[in-house]
């Protein structure tokens, strides 16, 4: 397990350039006794999903992971205790983790397991939406992302959005003879961050963050053009928190000049139900996931894996791998033991 994933981190998958690694699955895979069939996502089939299982039949258990990461790429590398890297823990520790068991749980005689990997996750969940409307829906289906080995029983959904003023612009000089966009922005903003029904905590309620901002091109000019992005977590249908969010702007709307782009295209509603082993740690997840997006309504369905979120998307910064990605072996190994469980326990049901 460790060997596999120091070769999945070492090969540069960030999203839009996962065909190397799909390419090197598709090679290696077929060693460890699987079959591999290749899902063209893109029109010029340069993206691929794979669908990895060990006989014809469609699998009744699916595993899920993605291939990709976010940028940039960098590792592997590893302590007696940690694996480090870019996608360490999301998700190709995950991945790892998840061949061990499903080679295990073949060796023991279970039939009907499959593997299903992914493009697009970190971006806009292409793989994810093309699988779904492509492939059948399995009876039990089991994402792997960073969860600590905890069973997330809930998933925050997702809407972005695009803030964009316009002013008039002219010297600096002169501010009161123009009409300042960032100045329109700001206190929408502001009055967006401090809606009474948004959550400060992450762990329940529906959380806002602001970021890439701009506004104007020039010192000394006042700027006439400005915009920012929103990103809401969920735990609220989108369309609602569209509804609110533009009961809020609506003073700062009425002119004209300022205006909002909502993603609903993109936006998924938060995920109640998920199912999870008696008697193991449970809890919530405030990140998104494919789980959403392949609208597909399995029996069973589980969100769970090896690792932790808080040292995903981590960049290494003076030399410190402590400050990056990593994954501690223990919980690899861990997590194989419980995606283990879950195979057998799923089978019998099933049986």
């Amino acid at each position: 397990m460790r060997r596999w994933t120091r070769d999945l981190v070492a090969i540069d998958s960030v999203t839009g350039r996962e065909g190397e690694l799909a390419v090197w699955l598709q090679n290696e895979l077929p060693k460890r006794g699987w079959n591999v069939r290749p899902l063209a996502v893109d029109a010029g089939g340069g993206r691929l999903n794979l669908m990895c299982s060990f006989d014809a039949a469609d699998p009744r258990i699916l595993f899920n992971t993605h291939l990709d990461t976010v940028p940039e790429a960098y590792g592997p590398d590893e302590d007696s205790e940690r694996l480090f890297g870019r996608g360490a823990c999301d998700t190709k520790g995950i991945l790892a983790a998840m061949l061990e068991a499903l080679e295990q749980a073949r060796d023991d005689g279970v039939f009907g397991l499959g593997l299903l990997l992914v493009v697009g996750e970190e971006f806009d969940h292409v793989g994810a939406i093309h699988a779904g409307q492509n492939l059948p829906e399995p009876e039990v289906l089991i994402v792997g992302e960073p969860t600590e080995n905890k069973f997330l029983v809930a998933q925050k959904g997702l809407l972005t959005a695009q803030i964009k003023v316009h002013g008039s612009e002219g010297h600096s000089g002169y501010p009161e003879q123009c009409d300042s966009a960032v100045a329109r922005l700001l206190p929408a903003l502001e009055a967006l961050r401090t809606a009474p029904w948004l959550a400060q905590q992450s762990d329940a309620g529906t959380t806002l963050n602001i970021s890439m901002l701009n506004g104007g091109d020039a010192y000394n000019k006042v700027p006439g053009s400005a915009c920012a992005s929103l990103m809401y977590r969920l735990d609220q249908p989108a369309q609602l928190v569209v509804d609110l969010a533009s009961e809020i702007l609506a003073p700062h709307t009425a002119d004209g000049n300022l205006s909002v782009d909502w993603h609903l295209a993109s936006a998924c509603d938060p995920v109640h139900g998920l199912d999870s082993l008696p008697k193991h740690p449970c809890g919530v997840a405030a990140f998104g996931t494919d789980l959403p997006f392949f609208r597909w309504q399995p029996q069973r369905k589980y969100l769970v894996g090896p690792g932790s979120i808080h040292q995903a998307h981590r960049d290494v910064i003076g030399g410190n791998r402590m400050g990056g990605e990593w994954i501690e072996k223990s919980s690899q190994e861990d997590g194989a033991r419980l995606y283990l469980e879950l195979i057998k326990r799923n089978a019998e049901w099933l049986a």
